[in-house]
């Protein structure tokens, strides 16, 4: 008897431990795609090549 509700509690551990790490992943996923809209920078400007690249500019 004792046998089966350790397994019983395990196996409730379990699930718990994966709704746990889906819920985690779903909001890191979340966040990581907020991020990525928020920084969005516009492409760097090339530098002038040359002697007088300081003046160029």
């Amino acid at each position: 008897m004792r046998s089966i509700s350790r397994e019983r509690a395990r196996d409730l551990r379990a699930e718990a431990r994966a709704a746990h790490d889906a819920r985690v992943a779903r909001r890191a996923r979340e966040y990581w795609a907020e991020l990525a809209e928020r920084t969005v920078r516009p492409p760097r400007r090339r530098r002038a090549a040359g002697r007088d690249a300081a003046t160029a500019r």
